[in-house]
């Protein structure tokens, strides 16, 4: 029985080199896409090469150029002369498919490459060799090559083009809360009821569209990666959370406990071919540290390229991510600073939210949600929620904060404070008693709060503080310059 012919396509090589050669260009962009070892034809191959080779010498891709470059490593001739490369020229009527056939010549190599490893399986196996040469060898070429999905496709687009309608529009899946097709944070200390938020929005999601006390969400299936905890405990948490709504667990809420890497390429891949065969429109992974193992959390140079590449499966796929992370523990009142790990986490996702609850030991204490970052939009209000837990069920119960609550909420001082500053410079040659300043702010006055951010502005070099009998009043001082205030 003859050899199978191995997968190719000759016509599909011919005409991604005739459109680099109408369309220099393009090669910068395809590159990206195809190695020269794609090409089925060793002729292809070493004119692949020239371009490359006269695109890393910045010199132009043409007839004479790459004649030039090919007779000077000798394959000119072998290829058939400057005839065959003028051929390829003339049998191309157009580039503007050259992405499509680049594509073709990629997915044939890989078909030919499975083949050969799927032989050598069969060899090894026949005769009772070891597995692990040939499943490294294919995990390196995959790898290597970031096979399948293009993951190191560029994404370069004009401005009209970026602007067209079709581009689409800015989407939610909670409108304000969580961006679609975007990077999004949900933080807070342990027991906050991080992984309920999530799960009451991912159960939503799945079934009824509708989460976080009946406010609509966009409907799809959702993967949750689950490593913080036994499947046991997650299983209770799903079945009571939907018999609280009355419904059954959504066959479109799919969860994952095994083991996962971002750090390494081949498991990255694998996790781009699991949201792409199960048509996830949302990832979550609870809790972000687990699927980072051994990283350093604070090093830009280890959390950067991890959250690059979450990036770009999410701008390439349209997949949208959820990150449950922990808050550091500490009194600083700036949640921003208290997210943990590098400030490169907070920096590169869209929306964060952060969770503080009053009291860690109660189950029922009242948790705040609150926006510390969205990227796209005013931050939405505040909202609170508790856990209700019976034997058989779990509800959250929303409510807005009220303002008494959101002023002793962590990080409110600070907020008030500013809001304080930039009122008094806009009026520098005003003299305002502490009184004036609440009621023009509309602040609570009975709120301890307002006493630690006036304890600020008695202490801040830019403001004049002049006794007046019993109180003071407070002036912007023009002439001072900004400072670092304590």
């Amino acid at each position: 029985m003859p050899d199978p012919i191995p997968p190719r396509d000759i016509d599909a090589e011919q005409a991604l080199l005739g459109s680099i050669m109408i369309a220099p260009y393009l090669f910068e962009d395809l590159v990206t896409i195809v190695k020269a070892e794609y090409f089925y034809r060793n002729s292809h191959r070493w004119i692949w090469e020239a371009m490359n080779h006269l695109l890393e010498s910045e010199q132009q891709i043409d007839h004479v150029t790459l004649c030039n470059a090919l007779n000077t490593s000798g394959k000119l001739k072998e290829i058939g002369g400057p005839a065959y490369i003028m051929g390829l020229l003339n049998a191309t009527p157009t580039s503007m498919h050259a992405e499509s056939y680049a594509k073709i010549v990629r997915e044939k190599a890989f078909k030919r490459k499975a083949l050969e490893v799927a032989t050598n399986l069969a060899q090894n196996a026949i005769q009772d060799k070891p597995l692990s040469e040939a499943l490294q060898q294919m995990e390196k070429f995959f790898v290597s090559s970031s096979a399948l999905s293009g993951v190191t496709e560029r994404m370069v687009m004009t401005a009209e083009k970026l602007c067209l309608s079709e581009m689409g529009e800015l989407t939610w899946i909670l409108k304000d809360w969580i961006m679609a097709g975007g990077i999004n944070l949900i933080a807070g200390m342990p027991a906050a009821g991080k992984s309920f938020l999530a799960l009451d929005l991912a159960i939503g999601m799945a079934s009824s569209g509708v989460a976080w006390d009946n406010q609509p969400v966009t409907q799809g299936k959702v993967l949750y990666h689950f490593l913080d905890g036994s499947y046991r405990g997650m299983r209770s948490r799903v079945l009571k959370l939907c018999h609280a709504r009355g419904i059954q667990p959504p066959a479109n809420l799919i969860f994952d406990f095994s083991p996962l890497n971002l750090k390494v390429p081949s498991e990255v891949l694998a996790l781009r071919q699991r949201i792409h065969r199960l048509d996830a429109s949302v990832v979550i992974f609870d809790v972000m540290a687990k699927f980072m193992p051994g990283a350093d959390e604070n090093s830009v140079a280890e959390i950067s390229p991890m959250m690059n590449t979450l990036r770009e499966i999410a701008n390439q796929t349209g997949t949208t991510f959820i990150l449950i992370h922990h808050l550091n523990k500490g009194g600083n009142t700036d949640l921003s600073y208290r997210v943990r790990g590098s400030s490169d986490i907070l920096g590169s996702v869209d929306t964060a939210i952060v969770i503080t609850h009053e009291n860690q030991h109660s189950a029922h204490s009242m948790r705040t949600i609150i926006p510390q970052k969205v990227r796209e939009s005013l931050p939405p209000a505040q909202l609170q929620f508790q856990i209700e837990s019976t034997e058989d069920s779990i509800a959250l119960r929303f409510s807005e904060a009220n303002a008494s609550e959101l002023l002793r909420a962590p990080g409110q001082a600070e907020l008030i404070f500013a809001d304080i500053l930039e009122y008094l410079q806009s009026v520098p040659a005003q003299e305002f008693k502490k009184n004036e300043l609440i009621s023009a702010l509309q602040i609570n006055s009975s709120a301890r709060t307002i006493e630690r951010a006036f304890s600020k502005l008695n202490n801040d070099p830019r403001i004049r503080v002049t006794k007046r009998g019993s109180f003071n009043t407070y002036q912007w001082e023009e002439d001072t310059p900004a400072t670092p205030f304590p």
